[in-house]
C-alpha cells in the first residue's frame, strides 16, 4: 500500500470534493476514483457511502481516516530525519543573530545542537536585528535570532525568551549615590545609544516614550554599533547606557561598570527566532528549535 493513496484518502474527506482532491494532486478526477477503489480493495471494505448526494465516512473509513492521518505524519517526520542526516554532510547551517543573542544565548544552543547532530557545521552572522532580518528575506541564511518580531508574512518567529534594559554606568559615576532614579534625572548626562536598526536602541525608545519622553530629550553624545562597545564606551567614563539586562548583569560582575536600576524603564522585550514558512520541515532548523526551548 502506497502512502500517496492515503494521503489522497485524507485530503478527500478533509475537502470533500474529488475535483479540488484533484486538482490538489494534480491528477484527473477518473484517477482519484481509481486511488481510493485501490484502497477500498486493499481493505476489503467500502470506506464512502453517500447520503443525500453527500460522501460520508463508513465506519471502516473514520478508523482509516484517523489511523492513516498518525502514520502520513510519522512518515513526513521519518523522511525529515533522514533527508536531515543526508543534509548534514553537505550543508552547514547559517545563522544570523543580532549581538546579544550571538554572544549570551547562542553558544549553549549551538553546543547542544552539536552533541545531538553529528558532522554539523554552524556559520554565524552578527549584526544589528535589521541587518539579519534583510539576510533572512534574501534568503542567505536559514534562519535569524534578533531582539524583535520581524513584520514579514513569508516568515514564521518563534519566541525564545524575554529581557529587560538596565541602565549601565562608570563604577564611580554620581548616578550610584542616589536611592531612586527616573528617567528624567538621565536628560543631563551624556548618553550612549546603539545604531539605527539594533533592537536594544529601539527598546529603550520605546521605554523613552512609555514615560512620555523623546529621544531629543537625551543628550546623545555617541552611537555605537555594538553592545560590547557601548560596555567598553561607559567603562572608559565616555557616558552612561541602556543595554540588555543579559548582559549588564555580566558586565557588572567582569567589567567597570555597575547596574543602576531606573523606577520607570522597565520595559520588557523579547528574543525571536525567525525563518522561512516553507522550511517548516527543516530538520536542522527544527532540531535548533528544539535545542533552544531545552537550554531557554
Amino acid at each position: 500500500m502506497k502512502i500517496e493513496r492515503i494521503k489522497i484518502f485524507i485530503t478527500l474527506v478533509d475537502l470533500e470534493s474529488y475535483s479540488l482532491t484533484a486538482e490538489k494532486f494534480e491528477l484527473s478526477q477518473p484517477a482519484v476514483s481509481m486511488q481510493i477503489k485501490s484502497l477500498e480493495e486493499f481493505f476489503d471494505t467500502e470506506l464512502f457511502y453517500k447520503e443525500n448526494s453527500q460522501i460520508k465516512l463508513s465506519p471502516a473509513g473514520k478508523i482509516v481516516y484517523q489511523e492513516g492521518k498518525k502514520i502520513v505524519k510519522r512518515w513526513e517526520y521519518l523522511k525529515q530525519r533522514v533527508e536531515g542526516k543526508k543534509n548534514i554532510q553537505t550543508k552547514n547551517l547559517k545563522i544570523a543573530s543580532s549581538t546579544i543573542p550571538s554572544v549570551y544565548l547562542l553558544p549553549d544552543i549551538i553546543s547542544a545542537l552539536n552533541n545531538n547532530i553529528e558532522v554539523l557545521k554552524t556559520e554565524v552572522s552578527v549584526g544589528d536585528s535589521r541587518s539579519m532580518i534583510n539576510l533572512l528575506e534574501n534568503s542567505e541564511v536559514d534562519l535569524i535570532v534578533v531582539g524583535y518580531k520581524p513584520q514579514n508574512n513569508k516568515f514564521k518567529s518563534v519566541e525564545l525568551c524575554s529581557d529587560n534594559l538596565s541602565l549601565i554606568a562608570p563604577l564611580n559615576h554620581s548616578l550610584n549615590n542616589k536611592e531612586k532614579i527616573f528617567l528624567a534625572d538621565l536628560q543631563n548626562q551624556n548618553f550612549l545609544l546603539r545604531e539605527e536598526g539594533s533592537g536594544t536602541r529601539k527598546a529603550t525608545i520605546s521605554a523613552f516614550k512609555e514615560a512620555d519622553l523623546k529621544l531629543d530629550d537625551f543628550n546623545v553624545i555617541s552611537q555605537l554599533g555594538s553592545t560590547e562597545a557601548i560596555i567598553s564606551g561607559v567603562e572608559s567614563g565616555l557616558g552612561i547606557s541602556f543595554i540588555s539586562e543579559i548582559a549588564a548583569k555580566k558586565a557588572a560582575i567582569c567589567r567597570g561598570v555597575t547596574e543602576i536600576k531606573v523606577a520607570d524603564a522597565a520595559y520588557e522585550r523579547k528574543f525571536y527566532l525567525s525563518y522561512n514558512k516553507n522550511r517548516h520541515d527543516d530538520f536542522l532548523i527544527n532540531s535548533f528549535i528544539e535545542a533552544a526551548k531545552n537550554i531557554l
